[in-house]
C-alpha cells in the first residue's frame, strides 16, 4: 500500500503541474485524465490476454472477465469525456458550470456494468446447461492472478484519487474494480476447479459473479441519480460549517444553510448568520466577507452569507422570543425558530419569525401557523403574528 502511494505520488510530481491545489478546475482535471489513461492502459492489457485465453481454454468464465475489461475500458473513455465537459468554463446556457456532468458519467458507468452482468449471467447459464470442458493452463493461471494484483493497484488508484478529488465518477470506477477482483477469483476458481470434476462449476461461478456486478450496478446507478436530482449534504459537513462560523466573536447564531450541488468543485453555500443590530453595518460587512473568504479555502464552497440583525436590549423582545420558542417546541421539540422580531404599531403588536420544521414533516402549514397564533394570544390577544413555515433541507 505504501509503495502503491510513493508511486502515485511520483506520477501527480511528473504528469501534473501545481499537483497540490488539487481542487482546481485544470487540476482536478488532470488527476482524472490520469487516472482515466492508467485505467484505458491496464485493463485494455488485461483484456486483450483474459479474451485470446478464455478462447483457447474454452472457459466462459475467464471470456466474460475479459469483456469486463473491456466494458471497463469504455467506462475510462466515459470518465475523460466527463472531465473534459466538466473543466468546461460556466457559459451563458450554464451559468453554473457542467459539473453535472460527472454525475451523468457515474450513471453510464453503471449502465455499462449492468449490461456485462446481465451478459454474463446469460451466457454462464448456457454455459450449465451446455457445459463444456475446460482446458487447464498455466499460462491462464498466471494471468488471472497478475489481472488480481492490477486490478488491486486500480482499485487503489482510482479510489484514492476519486477522494482527493470528490470525484463520484473514479470512485464508482474503484468500487467496480473491487467486484473485478472477485469475478477474476471465481474465474480462477473455476480454472483451478477443472483440474478434479467436470461439473458445470464455471457456469455457477459465472452466475454468482454476474449476480454481484448487476448488485455494483444498481447502487452506483442510484448514487449517481440521486446525486443528479438533488441530495441532502451530509451532517457532519453542516455541523462542522456551524462551528467554523460561530468562532467569530460577532457572530451569535447561523440558520437556513443550503449546499447547491452543481458538480464536484462546484458547490454552493447560501445561509443566515444573525448579529446584534447594534453592530456598525460597515465593520460587520467586513466580517462577513471575511467569513465567505474563510470557507470557501477552509471547504471548497463558494459562499453567499445572509445577514440577520438579532434585538439583544430590548426586554419585551427577548421574553416574547423565548414564549414563542417555548410554544413552538411543544408544539414539535424537532421545529426551530429564527429571524425573530417585534413590530409596534397602533392597532398593536406583531411577532414577525420563520419556523424550521423537518424536510419530511406532512404537516399542513396553516395548521401549524394557526396553532402558535392562537398560544400566543394567549399571552395577550393584541399580539398578531406574521409566521413564515421553513422546510429545514440542510
Amino acid at each position: 500500500m505504501g509503495d502503491i502511494n510513493i508511486m502515485m505520488n511520483t506520477l501527480f510530481k511528473l504528469f501534473i503541474r501545481d499537483h497540490e491545489n488539487h481542487m482546481r478546475p485544470n487540476v482536478r482535471a488532470k488527476y482524472g485524465f490520469l487516472a482515466s489513461i492508467i485505467s484505458i492502459i491496464l485493463n485494455g492489457f488485461m483484456a486483450g490476454l483474459k479474451i485470446t485465453i478464455g478462447f483457447f481454454t474454452n472457459s466462459v468464465s475467464i471470456l466474460a472477465d475479459g469483456l469486463n475489461n473491456l466494458s471497463d475500458i469504455a467506462s475510462s473513455f466515459a470518465v475523460l469525456v466527463g472531465f473534459t465537459f466538466a473543466m468546461k468554463n460556466p457559459d451563458k446556457e450554464h451559468p453554473f458550470g457542467h459539473g453535472r456532468s460527472e454525475y451523468l458519467i457515474g450513471l453510464s458507468i453503471s449502465v455499462l456494468i449492468l449490461i456485462v452482468g446481465i451478459q454474463m449471467i446469460r451466457d454462464s447459464i448456457h454455459h450449465i446447461l451446455n457445459p463444456k470442458q475446460i482446458n487447464f493452463s498455466w499460462v491462464a493461471l498466471i494471468v488471472l492472478l497478475s489481472s488480481i494484483i492490477l486490478k488491486y493497484i486500480l482499485g487503489i488508484i482510482n479510489t484514492n484519487i476519486g477522494n482527493k478529488i470528490m470525484s463520484p465518477a473514479l470512485i464508482a470506477a474503484g468500487r467496480d474494480s473491487k467486484i473485478d477482483i472477485i469475478a477474476t477469483v471465481a474465474t480462477l476458481t473455476a480454472l483451478i476447479s477443472s483440474l478434479i470434476t467436470d461439473l458445470p462449476i464455471d457456469g455457477v461461478l459465472g452466475v454468482i459473479v454476474s449476480l454481484l456486478i448487476i448488485k455494483t450496478g444498481f447502487e452506483i446507478a442510484k448514487e449517481a441519480i440521486t446525486s443528479i436530482l438533488g441530495m441532502a449534504p451530509d451532517q457532519k459537513l453542516l455541523d462542522d460549517i456551524k462551528n467554523f462560523i460561530t468562532k467569530y466573536d460577532r457572530i451569535l447564531g447561523t440558520h437556513d444553510l443550503m449546499i447547491h450541488d452543481y458538480g464536484p468543485g462546484r458547490r454552493y453555500l447560501t445561509l443566515h448568520v444573525e448579529v446584534d443590530k447594534k453592530e456598525d453595518l460597515m465593520d460587520i460587512h467586513e466580517v462577513i466577507d471575511e467569513i465567505e473568504r474563510d470557507i470557501v479555502k477552509t471547504f471548497s464552497l463558494n459562499t453567499t452569507i445572509h445577514l440577520d440583525p438579532v434585538d439583544l436590549d430590548d426586554e419585551l423582545t427577548q421574553f416574547l422570543r423565548l414564549r414563542t420558542n417555548e410554544i413552538i417546541k411543544n408544539i414539535n421539540n424537532e421545529f426551530s425558530l429564527h429571524d425573530f422580531r417585534v413590530r409596534h404599531c397602533n392597532k398593536g403588536t406583531t411577532l414577525i419569525f420563520d419556523v424550521a420544521i423537518p424536510a419530511d414533516d406532512k404537516t399542513p402549514h396553516k395548521i401549524i401557523i394557526t396553532q402558535i397564533d392562537e398560544e400566543i394570544k394567549n399571552i395577550d390577544n393584541k399580539f398578531f403574528t406574521l409566521i413564515q413555515i421553513d422546510h429545514n433541507y440542510s
